[in-house]
């Protein structure tokens, strides 16, 4: 049996990845794999912060794509 990860795990873990480009977006993935209360959960300032800094480095970090 599979543990799903606490709502806070998932965050960080989206975070990390590059693919959200805000807080905004990474509380809209939550909610679309079923976290409902990601909006509540996540509303903290500090946590907030933290959450925000994450995304911008993964996403600084990240290659671009060439545009076409």
């Amino acid at each position: 049996m599979e543990t799903r990860a606490s709502i806070v795990e998932r965050a960080f873990e989206i975070a990390r990845s590059g693919e959200v480009a805000d807080i905004a977006a990474l509380r809209a993935v939550l909610i679309n794999e079923g976290y409902a209360n990601a909006a509540q959960i996540l509303g903290g300032r500090s946590l907030k912060l933290q959450l925000t800094r994450m995304i911008t480095e993964a996403r600084m970090a990240k290659p671009r794509r060439p545009q076409q």
